[in-house]
């Protein structure tokens, strides 16, 4: 089905008053995994869902936060916004493509920065463990985060809240969802925050990577007719942030240059004669059309997307005036999908299908300028000039379908195949001072791939749900803007995940539990390395395997009193060298309590703990050792109708963590972790 000018013109002179509701309104969980609304209890995916409300109470400002409490997936931040990469399973990326794609609102994040960004107006957020590109494509070999916004209703509400804490946190926050006039129905909110730094620079004495950034979503729902919606949306941030605060875990010492202290015995400082900075500004408008009738359902989605940044770093990391990076990337996206589904009619008992295309169309700019400082340690004059600028386009298709067939009253048997192609093309030209004139690359390669999924699921008595599945993931090779000799291209990364899960659901007791089984067996890993003139690049690093366990589970343990606890084990291979995967910690755990009661006039207040424990880990191929980590959050609230007010803390007990690092020139270099962070957040609800 194409969509034309004509066809929208066609619906939108079809006048309805009906609520057109993306998923049913009910007290079960309802998640949208397979692109149709399902009750959780009946996918046979390992999924974990939050809803908005857990994530005002307890605090959860970023997806890293809210994936805290996800088994076996592991999300490590740069300072920078634009440098965040999750890893399920231990399937991930660093620089290049995302392994594990953010959605937000049906809408794909393919960039690799896409997937730190707050949580506002936030209805629930979607983790999705094990390939998911059947249905969604490219960049989702190791997983998906589907972020869901708020939807506007018929009543009106109309917040404001302020945040203020440790290290002069402040944050401003406002919002408005309800009707708008002419049929139409509104969601605004914004949020303004900004911090001083957690790292102090010894070379000046200032703090380096405080944040400063604002952030906003809009959206507007119309029902042109009883069973069709238009869903428009539109997020944008504009940030201002401080340096990388990157230093050398062990003490480091040149004889007569410079001496450094480490990390591990110095956190939250860097002794760097050049503070940097770091910006981003990022927009994404997006078009949804929903057409929901008793036997069909189409969809379209129609997203654009720009996003530009810029970063400056000490690239030596020392109090040297050795070398200086400026980077710099422009990216603007456009995606389209047209999917036809099984309609309204067609909920229980009977088959269920999905089918459709998408596209995506993408250039980027690109640019890396190493300049040489004065000092001995330099390996070229003062002012000498490394530099790299490079055009990437992407064109990248896909066609696929999912059909779930019920055998009887307990089994049910689901497949689906997509065909992935993506047209890659660079032209990039390298100067640098070893050389006379430049190098230019002007390439250009196609990648495809068939991308099946098998699944069996059987429904044990009313509440328990048993299932098998396996599945293809993949992602496409690509091009380096900069990388040693004989690195500037990489290829494709695919894989296999077999699984073996079950759910269970008590509703009577409002618990839940559900557990896993797999393995994952991949071919031509995609890792990021660094090289200190060439900086960070991508390679293949030939197959490796992971296989393990994961426990998640909630239940109300007494009146007002509910628990929640997570696990997750990870037993990781890179057969050549017979080594453990990076960010790829042993164990994940988390277990969280909250009691809520209620107080005078329809007033209610909480308490709530949670504890995370990440196990060892490692931070390269190399098996360089990370520490393992815990960490205690904490909080108190009351909410008195119109007003509410918590005191909370995260890192209750200021652990010393080191969560990301990598081999620098001088030796490995890394960042601190968020140090204790005490606040307290007010809101009046109108």
């Amino acid at each position: 089905m194409t969509v034309t000018p004509a066809s929208f013109l066609a619906v939108l002179l079809v006048s309805g008053d009906e609520v057109l509701p993306p998923i049913p309104q009910s007290d079960e969980t309802f998640v949208t995994a397979r692109k149709q609304a399902e009750a959780l209890a009946d996918v046979p995916l390992s999924v974990a869902v939050i809803d908005g409300r857990e994530l005002e109470l307890e605090h959860l400002l970023t997806v890293r936060d809210a994936g805290a409490r996800v088994p076996n997936l592991f999300l490590s931040e740069f300072s920078s916004r634009r440098l965040s990469f999750p890893f399920v399973r231990g399937v991930g990326s660093g620089l290049g493509d995302p392994a594990v794609i953010t959605y937000i609102d049906d809408v794909p994040q393919f960039g690799f920065g896409g997937t730190n960004l707050p949580l506002v107006a936030v209805d629930r957020i979607e983790f999705l463990r094990g390939p998911q590109g059947t249905l969604y494509g490219k960049n989702s070999l190791g997983g998906l985060i589907h972020v869901h916004g708020r939807r506007p209703g018929d009543e009106r509400q109309v917040e404001l809240g302020g945040t203020f804490g440790s290290n002069d946190l402040r944050e401003y926050s406002g919002s408005y969802s309800g009707p708008l006039g002419g049929g139409l129905r509104g969601d605004f909110a914004f949020l303004d925050s900004e911090r001083d730094g957690y790292t102090v620079n010894e070379f000046t004495g200032n703090e380096v990577d405080d944040r400063d950034g604002s952030f906003g979503r809009a959206r507007v729902l119309w029902n042109p007719s009883a069973d069709s919606e238009l869903d428009f949306s539109i997020f944008g941030e504009h940030s201002r942030d401080g340096g990388f605060a990157l230093s050398f875990l062990e003490d480091t010492t040149l004889p007569g240059v410079f001496s450094v202290t480490g990390l591990k015995n110095n956190p939250h400082h860097i002794n760097q004669d050049f503070e940097g900075r770091a910006e981003r500004d990022v927009v994404n408008p997006a078009l949804v059309w929903r057409v929901l009738g008793e036997e069909l359902e189409f969809t379209s989605v129609s997203s654009w997307q720009s996003w530009d940044a810029l970063e400056l770093s000490d690239f030596d990391f020392t109090p040297e005036d050795v070398v200086r990076r400026r980077t710099v990337e422009e990216q603007q996206y456009f995606y389209q999908e047209l999917r036809l589904g099984s309609g309204d009619e067609v909920k229980s008992g009977a088959v269920r299908w999905v089918a459709g295309a998408s596209g995506a169309l993408s250039d980027a700019q690109r640019s890396a300028r190493n300049t040489f400082g004065s000092s001995v340690l330099s390996p070229f004059p003062d002012g000498s000039v490394d530099a790299s600028d490079g055009d990437f386009d992407d064109f990248g298709m896909g066609i696929f379908g999912h059909v779930s067939v019920p055998l009887g009253d307990v089994f049910e048997v689901a497949g689906g195949l997509r065909y992935d192609r993506e047209e890659r093309s660079v032209d990039s030209v390298h100067t640098s001072p070893v050389i006379i004139g430049s190098a230019s690359i002007d390439d250009e390669e196609t990648f495809d791939e068939l991308l099946p999924l098998v699944n069996v699921s059987a429904h044990l008595g009313d509440a328990g749900l048993a299932y098998v599945s396996a599945a293809r993931g993949f992602k496409a090779g690509g091009f380096n803007l900069s990388a040693p000799t004989g690195s500037e291209d990489f290829d494709a990364e695919t894989n296999w995940t077999y699984e073996l899960g079950y759910r269970h659901t008590f509703e009577q007791e409002r618990s839940s539990l559900a557990g896993a089984l797999f393995l994952v067996d991949w071919q031509d890993r995609q890792v990021s390395l660094f090289d200190p003139q060439a900086g960070g690049f991508v390679d293949n690093a030939g197959d490796a395997e992971s296989k393990g366990i994961e426990l998640e589970g909630e239940t109300r343990v007494v009146a007002g009193l509910d628990a929640r606890a997570s696990f997750g084990l990870a037993d990781t291979e890179i057969k050549d060298t017979n080594k453990d995967l990076p960010q790829a910690p042993d164990t994940t755990w988390s277990v969280g309590l909250r009691y809520e009661d209620e107080l005078p006039r329809q007033g209610t207040w909480y308490v709530r703990a949670d504890y995370q424990n990440v196990g060892d880990f490692f931070y390269d191929d190399a098996n360089n050792a990370g520490d393992s980590y815990d960490l205690v959050n904490a909080g108190v609230g009351i909410d008195c109708g119109h007003f509410g007010f918590s005191v909370w803390c995260q890192n209750l007990f200021d652990e010393e963590y080191v969560p990301i690092a990598f081999q620098g020139q001088l030796g490995f270099v890394g960042e601190s972790g968020a140090p204790r962070v005490l606040g307290f957040s007010l809101s009046v609800h109108l």
